[in-house]
């Protein structure tokens, strides 16, 4: 039993180790609160299946010239987009991102196309488009608050009402179209119901209910006479039209006399000569009607239409191929206010081409000599014309006089032949550049 004893005490520190080793065993192979098969651990988030496959808007009106977006959403990208009309509204097959640009062309009356647009997972979906037929704006008109300056055109200092009508289909007017009016030249501005910017270059109103859209223009004070222009747009199709205007210069509240071209210069096609049959319409604005036009060459030109019976109308200036730098006219009117316009026809710079001269003939073509004469002893004459002269003259076994052939037409004598039998070619060349040449022939029957 003693032996027993000891044998325990020595025994204690070996079970305790081991206990030891296995706790620290348990606590690397499991059970604490890291371990994977932890009861108490979140299951792993489950994947989130996408949305549906929309496209918007669903359903849109677009005009030609005017580039409209859908935007795809949900489904699998990427996206492909198709066109029931590719002719009338073509769309990108791979959708860039998100987004479809639409962009038509012009079409004769409203129509439906089907935007369908596709997802990787091949799901589909549509959109409706329709093309409608695009506003147009009638004529751009300019009247003038007076027509004292002329039909056409404003007095400096003066007002005139600008307006233009948006159309549709069957020509009726359409509402609340934006349009936007611009000055494009000119010494006038746009009248604003703005107080800290009464005038502008620029403004955008509203058509009416009857698709009238309309602005007032006022001349500058001092603004000289000059043409003017005038741009109207409608912001919905980008359409335009533009009006053409003067601007007359007056003097005290008076339309001052003046002439639209000052000056007109033209040129003539060659070089040494000036315009004929050219025509320069000159118009007429101010004073007092009618207007007598005179000029201080007479004969260098025609004039029509005087004298101008309107202010704003024109007289005609014809020319003759006189050159004349300048001629001035002397426009008077009813008391005696008188101005002044010029003319300038200049030579042309170019030279006038050479026409090729005629071909070269020789007459008769041909002599045959009876049977048994031959041509010893015997002349022939020969008359050549056309081409450029001198004419060389030259045929085989034959003096040729005289030779060469000054003049056209001009005559030659072939003869002296050493040979008198057989045919005799005569070759006649003259002096032009690539050479004319024609022939003859002489048969001598022995």
């Amino acid at each position: 039993m003693a032996l027993t004893r000891t044998n325990a005490r020595w025994l204690q520190p070996v079970f305790a180790l081991f206990a030891l080793v296995g706790l620290l065993a348990l606590g690397g192979c499991g059970g604490g609160s890291g371990a994977p098969n932890n009861p108490y651990a979140p299951p792993p988030p489950a994947s989130i299946p996408p949305g549906p496959l929309v496209v918007l808007p669903s359903v849109i009106d677009i005009f030609p010239g005017t580039p409209t977006t859908l935007t795809v959403t949900g489904g699998t990208p990427p996206y492909s987009a198709f066109s029931s009309s590719p002719t009338i509204l073509p769309v990108a097959q791979t959708v860039a991102g998100a987004t479809i640009v639409l962009s038509a062309a012009n079409v004769g009356a409203d129509t439906p196309v089907t935007v369908t647009v596709t997802d990787s997972a091949a799901k589909s979906t549509t959109a409706a488009v329709t093309v409608r037929l695009a506003p147009l704006l009638n004529t751009l008109t300019v009247t003038p608050n007076t027509t004292a300056c002329g039909a056409n055109a404003i007095c400096s200092g003066q007002t005139a009402t600008a307006s233009v009508t948006v159309t549709g289909p069957g020509g009726a007017g359409i509402p609340n179209r934006q349009v936007r009016f611009d000055v494009i030249s000119g010494a006038f501005s746009i009248e604003t119901n703005n107080p800290g910017q009464p005038l502008a270059s620029t403004l955008t109103v509203v058509s009416d209910a009857n698709g009238r859209a309309q602005v007032v223009i006022v001349a500058a004070n001092s603004a000289f006479s000059q043409s003017a222009l005038l741009r109207a747009t409608d912001l919905t199709t980008g359409n335009q039209v533009t009006a053409q205007f003067t601007i007359v210069q007056t003097i005290n509240g008076s339309a001052a006399l003046s002439v639209v071209p000052a000056t007109a210069t033209i040129q003539g096609p060659f070089v040494n000569e000036c315009s004929a049959d050219f025509c320069v319409d000159y118009f007429i604005y101010g004073g007092t009607p009618p207007y007598r036009v005179t000029s201080t060459f007479p004969d260098a030109v025609t004039i029509l239409g005087s004298p101008v019976n309107t202010s704003g109308g024109s007289f005609e200036a014809v020319t003759n191929g006189t050159c004349v730098n300048p001629l001035t006219f002397s426009i008077l009117d009813a008391t005696g206010l008188q101005t002044t316009a010029t003319l300038i026809n200049t030579p042309g710079t170019a030279t006038r081409p050479t026409p090729p001269p005629p071909p070269v003939t020789i007459t008769p073509t041909s002599y045959t000599t009876a049977s048994g004469t031959g041509c010893t002893g015997q002349t022939f004459s020969f008359i050549i014309s056309g081409g450029t002269p001198p004419f060389s003259v030259a045929s085989a076994g034959a003096s040729v006089t005289p030779n060469p052939v000054t003049t056209s037409p001009g005559s030659v004598i072939v003869g002296g032949f050493t040979d008198g039998s057989g045919a005799h070619t005569v070759l006649v060349g003259d002096a032009s550049k690539p050479q004319l040449t024609t022939s003859a022939t002489i048969t001598c029957k022995p």
